[in-house]
């Protein structure tokens, strides 16, 4: 076994200047942390010194009542030995999981090559295909109640055996793991008596969400069994169907008999559906917005109306997918940030200024921005008036200056514009050398390995991506399948044969830099 050794980083609390002391000292102590690695993986039994954890409550949001225990997040803080053997365990667990296939391809959450943004572009670009088609869509979003904190240790380690074949000395270190497990409640101050854990994965942990998704598995069974399209990214599970609109009662009704399967599978798993918490929305073109019902959908005895916006892995996503509410809500925080900034500029640095800027307002700005493409002008434009306030911040500029100059020589920072076509662009060099979860590699297809299509052709042998007929212009241009080869066709064919990812990202940068201020 071979331990990757790394010092703790500054997040920790730890002042800059030990840092060269605490490195050598845990360089100092690797043979012996290897030995107990070693010790415990063979023996098949965690050591009962690293199944202890302190738990902090953190209130969820500011304006929260402070009362309410519902209201509060536990953070765990598990000791260092104890991550490093979990770590090792996770590794091996992640390789065999992932060459038997035992996570569902539409799972997103801690998975190498998923993410927040490539599971909201899967479920939003097949609304909008859907809608492109002329058909309406109903997108159910589930909620569990505290599900990681209601896993039963006697089922998990059951499903571990018979399921997914977990067996011998790993299952016994697993329940070894599980299993004795303390915790205590640290909160103004005050320190709770010494608590045990019966049930659910551990919080914090390195093992914890692999575990919970392994628990979990059956949920995407159960919808498939049905005949419908879910996404799910940790307990956050999204249930959908597209449908012509003649047809739609009849699949509204197929949608509850698989919430209700999955509520049942729930109980007898010890979960809980969360009907107060779960949301539906139509999605459909304005024309046929009309007609939608607009009756309740009963959920767990309770009667839940359709919303016209909702909140989706930090999207606000409306019923005809114009992305407006989500811009405004970008723009907004955006403002809000720059606010805070503007108190503290004259008291920092520009080196220090262009991280925070960095930081607050253009990671935000980049977040899901590949939901954008094809989006009009005049939407991308309240972006980049963010982006333009930003630099005149950071130049000290007034509001009337121009920011080109600034954006260009100064801060580097591509536009608006170019910003997504950068992403959808790395989306699909992803795609096409493997690194991109499996429902995104389906989009990207090279027209050299289309049937139809011969080695003669100008476009195919040039590199270029199928881009398949879209109906609507106003929808079909912002599907993934469609602007992400859009976007790669356009790139010139030495950037296509690029091999190095990081040599691309630079490339491609420098591309799209020419592009937006020397054309």
């Amino acid at each position: 076994m071979k331990l990757i050794m790394r010092a703790p980083n500054k997040q920790c609390g730890l002042d800059p200047a030990p840092m060269w002391l605490i490195k050598e000292c845990i360089l100092l102590l690797a043979p012996l942390i290897t030995y107990i690695c070693n010790r415990s993986l063979s023996e098949g039994i965690m050591p009962e010194s690293q199944k202890s954890a302190i738990v902090t409550p953190l209130l969820k949001k500011p304006n929260l009542d402070k009362s309410d225990v519902k209201n509060y997040r536990p953070i765990s803080n598990l000791s260092f030995i104890s991550k490093l053997i979990e770590r090792c365990v996770s590794a091996q667990l992640t390789d065999y999981v992932n060459l038997n296939h035992l996570i569902p391809s539409h799972q997103s959450a801690y998975r190498s090559g998923h993410s927040t943004e490539t599971a909201l572009l899967k479920v939003y670009s097949d609304c909008v295909d859907a809608i492109d088609r002329g058909e309406v869509t109903l997108l159910g979003m589930l909620d569990m109640s505290a599900a990681f904190d209601t896993v039963d240790h006697e089922i998990l380690i059951e499903r571990l055996d018979k399921t997914h074949g977990v067996r011998g000395v790993v299952l016994q270190w697993l329940k070894s793991y599980l299993s004795d497990r303390v915790q205590t409640v640290v909160c103004g101050g005050n320190k709770s008596s010494v608590g045990s854990i019966i049930r659910g994965v551990p919080q914090g942990s390195v093992l914890g969400p692999s575990l919970f998704l392994l628990y979990t598995v059956d949920i995407q069974r159960i919808i498939q069994s049905h005949g419908l399209t879910d996404h799910a990214y940790a307990d956050d599970n999204q249930i959908y169907f597209h449908s012509p609109r003649a047809q739609i009662e009849l699949n509204t009704r197929r949608l509850l008999d698989c919430i209700s399967d999955i509520s049942q599978w729930m109980s007898s798993n010890r979960l809980r559906l969360n009907p107060d918490k779960t949301e539906f929305i139509w999605f459909a073109s304005p024309h046929h917005m009309r007609d939608i019902p607009t009756d309740g959908i009963s959920v767990s005895d309770a009667n839940i109306t359709p919303s016209t916006t909702v909140r989706s892995l930090g999207v606000q996503l409306d019923g005809s997918l114009t992305l407006r509410s989500h811009v405004s809500s970008v723009v907004s925080s955006c403002f809000y940030q720059l606010k805070q900034l503007g108190r503290v500029q004259k008291s920092i640095s520009r080196d220090n200024m262009k991280t925070l800027l960095h930081a607050f307002v253009s990671s935000r700005l980049d977040y899901c921005n590949s939901l954008l493409a094809g989006q009009p002008t005049c939407l991308l434009d309240r972006l980049q008036v963010v982006q333009n306030a930003a630099a005149r911040m950071y130049a000290g500029l007034s509001r009337c200056r121009s920011v080109t100059e600034v954006l260009r020589d100064d801060l580097h920072w591509l536009m608006i514009p170019y910003r997504i076509t950068y992403k959808l662009c790395t989306m699909a060099y992803r795609c096409l050398h493997g690194t991109a979860p499996e429902y995104l590699t389906n989009y990207c297809v090279r027209l050299s390995d289309q049937a139809s299509r011969t080695s003669r052709n100008r476009s195919a042998t040039s590199g270029n991506l199928f881009v398949p007929r879209t109906r609507l212009k106003t929808y079909g241009q912002r599907t993934f399948a469609t602007s992400g080869p859009s976007a790669w066709n356009s790139l010139p064919v030495v950037l296509k044969t690029e091999n190095s990812f990081p040599v691309f990202k630079s490339k491609l940068k420098t591309h799209l830099f020419n592009c937006c201020y020397h054309n």
